[in-house]
């Protein structure tokens, strides 16, 4: 049950890594700015956390990879335009193609993995207090953003059972939640001074349809093919966010400054949810998740370049959770600015 669980879970954990790439606070870009994000990620998931908080290693006996440990590679991209000084709006793909990732499995004579592409998240920000915003304030800065998760169709499982079988390659598992999202974010940032800031942040994407279980991974494809049909929908309710981020950042050099923060996040899912449990299958839907991490990041700004860019990095820490896989990632933004 383990394993399934937790092949089940990582990528939409690792997901969860990059979710708000994009997001970084409660600022917005100028008007008639537009920024353009490439986002490189590299993630390992040595072992999970069970229902009581537990860590277990994956054993390198139930795995077909050095370590046991599950390792996505991706790379993700981001478009956003600021329409006025207060409002923005943007296209998150990130991550948006999971490539050469290697699964730990010992079932099967082919090489598992959970490649393909990741939702692509369309929204728009509205700064409602801050210094340009409709509520003027140098101190406090307030943000939301409504958007809308859209899936690009997932993996035929047929196919991919068929591949498992002769030794062929196999996907395991979609990169992401084949179901349209809807949700919002919203940030308040309090600026304490001229070089440092605190930013809370939350995120709510709610799932409201469902995916047939032999749509929803190989292990579901399973269970439909040996219990004659076996189908139910799978409900997979919401992805929840909340972040604690304190910011420093401070000019180096003429043209050039430096930023440091350390975004603080609790994310949590509620438990899978199927219509129907009869006839009894072997593996049952997955639970209820939380999941601790720390994540702190360093970056350089030259804005007076030709063309001003940015250069992020940020490391994944994982500090505790409950039924989820545990991941640390390791990514790079680079961010270019441009006007028309």
């Amino acid at each position: 049950m383990r394993k399934t669980i937790t092949l089940a879970l990582v990528i939409a954990l690792v997901a969860m890594i990059a979710l708000p790439l994009a997001a970084d606070d409660g600022t917005v870009l100028p008007g008639g700015v537009f920024r353009a994000r490439v986002i490189p990620v590299y993630a390992w998931v040595p072992g999970s956390y069970d229902s009581s908080g537990t860590y277990t290693a994956t054993s390198t006996a139930a795995s077909a990879i050095p370590n046991g440990t599950v390792t996505v590679p991706s790379i993700g991209f981001a478009l956003e335009y600021g329409i006025t000084s207060w409002m923005s709006a943007g296209l998150q793909w990130a991550p948006a193609i999971n490539f050469s990732t290697v699964v730990p499995q010992s079932a099967y004579a082919g090489a598992a993995n959970m490649d393909g592409l990741s939702d692509l998240f369309a929204g728009l920000e509205v700064q409602i207090v801050g210094p340009k915003a409709p509520v003027a304030s140098d101190t406090l800065r307030f943000a939301v953003a409504a958007g809308v998760n859209i899936p690009f169709g997932g993996a035929d499982f047929a196919k991919q059972a068929t591949n498992a079988a002769t030794g062929s390659a196999f996907l395991v598992q979609n990169p992401d939640i084949q179901t349209l999202g809807y949700g919002g974010r919203a940030w308040l940032d309090y600026v304490v001074s001229k070089s440092f800031f605190i930013d809370l942040y939350s995120q709510f994407i709610d799932y409201p349809g469902t995916v047939a279980l032999k749509d929803s991974s190989l292990t579901g494809y399973k269970q439909y093919a040996g219990l004659g049909g076996f189908n139910p929908d799978v409900g997979y309710g919401y992805t929840l966010r909340f972040e604690l981020d304190p910011h420093y950042n401070v000019d180096i050099s003429d043209g050039i400054s430096f930023a440091a923060n350390c975004a603080f996040r609790y994310d949590a899912t509620p438990a899978v949810t199927w219509s129907k449990t009869s006839p009894v299958p072997s593996i049952a839907p997955s639970p209820a998740t939380t999941y601790w991490s720390a994540n702190p990041s360093l970056d350089f700004f030259f804005y007076k370049s030709l063309v001003p860019f940015e250069i992020d990095l940020e490391y994944g820490q994982p500090l505790a959770g409950t039924s989820t896989s545990q991941a640390y990632s390791l990514d790079m933004q680079i961010k270019v600015y441009f006007k028309f």
